[in-house]
């Protein structure tokens, strides 16, 4: 499903450069229980100042190094797909289901849409149409003359 051609499918006047944003991160890892120890590094900000107590998050963060764990025994790596990341729109977001049926209908509206023409098969239709009219034309002409050609010879008679 692409969630942006959905969204544009629901809300066509939406802007999606500003109104809302389609992220997909690809792979993120995710720990497995009892791993975060395992990998758990402290990371300094800033020295605390002379006789301050250090305050996590103001002078160290603690974050995970996936360095030091194993893919598979420690962590997962997993898909998580396209999702909404920023969405400023004055209506709800909509859900996920909400999404697939208009991606549903977006596809069949799509399918039974006619085909787009290049300009050259555009005027070689233009072009078909014009002779089929000029022919129309021509045999017309010629049933007209034939018609007073008749009239003048029962006339003349």
């Amino acid at each position: 499903m692409n969630v942006a051609q959905a969204i544009m499918y629901l809300y066509p006047t939406a802007n999606p450069l500003h109104d809302f944003i389609v992220q997909d991160n690809g792979p993120e890892p995710v720990l497995r229980p009892g791993a975060e120890a395992k990998g758990r590094v402290r990371y300094e900000i800033k020295p605390p100042e002379i006789g301050e107590q250090p305050v996590e998050g103001v002078h160290y963060r603690y974050g995970i190094d996936y360095n030091l764990l194993t893919e598979g025994e420690d962590y997962d790596l997993v898909e998580k797909g396209p999702y909404i990341a920023v969405w400023k729109l004055n209506v709800p977001q909509p859900t996920e289901a909400e999404l697939q049926a208009a991606w549903e209908a977006y596809e069949e509206a799509e399918a039974n849409k006619p085909p787009v023409l290049t300009e050259m098969e555009q005027l070689q239709q233009e072009n078909m149409v014009l002779r089929a009219q000029n022919q129309a034309l021509a045999e017309r002409a010629d049933f007209i003359e034939d018609i007073i050609a008749e009239m003048a010879t029962q006339v003349y008679s």
